[in-house]
């Protein structure tokens, strides 16, 4: 082995020394950043067969720059991180619809339900006070602005996530085209054997940002390009990235509405795509589950409400003497358009307070109207809420065919169908009979349906709960719920934590190792460099002989 044998031998190992005081520079200057991942410099003894000794060394090769990672807790990391985002999505909602119902507060719908009934426990009392009836008409249009403006509000929250839908959806295919391109990075680095570190951290790092969206499963293949699939479905592939879309349905809700709703698909072959975890599932299943489950008990008990109030009230006199009466309107299909009765609304006269009358039938009045124009009824000093308008034997439907004014008796049309046709108006009012004006009967009835088993039938068809059981029932559950939707978030977030720290023990960068490292490359550089500082000598001496 000559001198110069030793100077390349000394050479390789500067050269060595030099790439892992680099990496190690590296490692120290990304230690604070999460996605990067600790390299390694990997070098092998480098060789020569030699006749009379064997294999001579002939300095260190760096093979390569590894890339350390927990190739276990990084998948770890992918699952946990879709839970994550699904059960971060889902605490979400219940936290919105528990703000909707405000319950912790003094202007929850309970309170609105028992100030309605305290109302007419207060009529009762006195059931000619005008004010007592004032008060209870208020408190009853207080009472349905609730039930419409809870609806509204969880109608505004569904909608709402059809954007956030729309948002998901953009996001998912700007990092699958991210992924697509940073397959054929990694193919172009690692199809001559070297290792596209910081390419594969990038990835890594979209592919976990990827997982909080929607599950995903990947796979690689010899040339460090993955396939990512969704539910089976390759969303990355290694040629190509596939974009998802969204489609709109609209449609006409049972209080007349119009719904919109964000589907999903896939771009190229348009069928329909419909994620299994992460926060896209979680909007999913909190605009057609969740929000859905509580506006169908909102309307339910809205309906039980209405339904029965009318019933009882049906059954009372007004203060003229006039019984059927309707309290709310009983058209309305649930919370979101829940309100008072026509009637009612005109004048506090005909809330049934009384539980006793006898009711007469006026003489007919036969009528020919014309849409558009409005026409006094002959007897509208009797027209107190209980008209029957009929087109030969067809009874007509108020506020839809025709619409009456309670207050001054006039009959107006509302379409053209019956122009020119003989219209007959019977009217039915109380004469005498009554009790008189301090009949509370109907009013106590009514304001003992607050205790009255009303709701929840069972097997046997009998009611097991009151209006209050019912709604405290479905507050109790929304707790529940809620609770149950934030405990997983916690756990699932705490797993996360785990395997994060798990993988970060393997290629998180530990600072005093890297400082030590950088001790043991630099003092390797040194004695490399006095090799050829020796060597150099030898050769001055040598060629001064």
């Amino acid at each position: 082995m000559s001198l110069f044998s030793t100077l390349n031998i000394a050479n390789s190992a500067l050269s060595a020394s030099q790439i892992a005081i680099d990496v190690t520079s590296q490692n120290i200057a990304n230690a604070d950043v999460d996605s990067y991942s600790r390299k390694r410099v990997n070098t092998t003894a480098k060789y020569r067969y030699d006749a009379i000794y064997g294999q001579m060394g002939t300095g260190v090769d760096v093979t390569n720059i590894e890339r350390l990672t927990n190739k276990f807790a990084s998948s770890q990391i992918l699952a946990q991180n879709e839970q994550v985002g699904y059960y971060t999505q889902t605490n979400s909602t219940y936290e919105s619809i528990e703000g909707i119902f405000s319950e912790s507060s003094d202007s929850g719908l309970q309170s609105y339900i028992d100030d309605f009934f305290d109302s007419w426990d207060d009529l009762a009392n006195d059931p000619s006070d005008t004010s007592a009836r004032t008060s209870l008409q208020t408190s009853a249009q207080i009472l349905t602005d609730a039930f419409n403006s809870t609806s509204g509000e969880l109608t505004d929250l569904k909608n709402s996530l059809n954007t956030s839908i729309s948002d998901d959806v953009d996001k998912i295919n700007e990092l699958t085209g991210e992924i697509s391109a940073l397959n054929k990075e990694i193919a172009n680095v690692e199809i001559s054997g070297q290792n596209a570190n910081d390419s594969r951290d990038k990835r890594d790092e979209l592919l976990t940002e990827l997982s909080g969206y929607i599950n995903i499963d990947t796979t690689e293949n010899s040339l460090g390009e993955i396939t990512v699939t969704s539910g089976g479905s390759i969303l990355v592939s290694p040629e190509a990235s596939q974009d998802l879309k969204v489609a709109t349905t609209t449609y006409t809700a049972a209080d007349g509405s119009t719904v919109t709703d964000t589907g999903i698909k896939f771009a190229d072959s348009n069928l329909t795509y419909t994620p299994s975890s992460g926060e896209l599932k979680g909007i999913l299943d909190s605009r057609d589950t969740i929000i859905p489950e509580y506006q169908d008990k909102l309307d339910t008990l809205a309906n039980s409400v209405v339904s029965q109030v009318n019933a009882v009230h049906e059954q009372g006199y007004s203060l003229d003497g006039v019984t059927g009466i309707d309290f709310f309107d009983p058209s309305s299909t649930g919370a979101s358009d829940m309100s008072l009765s026509a009637a009612v609304l005109s004048s506090v006269d005909n809330i049934a307070a009384s539980g006793s009358g006898k009711i007469n039938t006026a003489p007919t009045e036969t009528l020919t109207l014309t849409y558009g124009t409005a026409q006094n009824l002959a007897n509208s000093d009797v027209c107190k809420g209980s008209v029957v308008v009929k087109a030969g034997d067809t009874t007509l439907t108020e506020n839809v065919d025709y619409q009456i004014d309670y207050s001054t008796g006039a009959i107006q049309m509302l379409h053209s169908g019956y122009d020119g046709t003989a219209l007959t108006i019977n009217y039915n009012y109380n004469t005498g009979g009554s009790s008189g004006t301090g009949d509370n009967t109907n009013a106590l009835a009514i304001s003992a349906l607050r205790n009255t088993m009303t709701m929840d039938k069972n097997s046997l068809g009998n009611a097991t709960s009151t209006f209050t059981d019912n709604y405290s029932s479905m507050i109790s559950n929304m707790g529940l719920d809620a609770s149950y939707a934030s405990a997983n978030l916690d756990s699932r977030t705490t797993l996360l934590s785990q395997y994060k720290d798990a993988e970060s023990s393997v290629s998180g960068v530990n600072m005093d190792e890297e400082a030590s490292n950088l001790i043991v490359y630099q003092n390797a550089y040194s004695a490399a460099a006095r090799i050829v500082t020796t060597t150099s000598d030898m050769l001055d001496v040598l060629m001064a002989m």
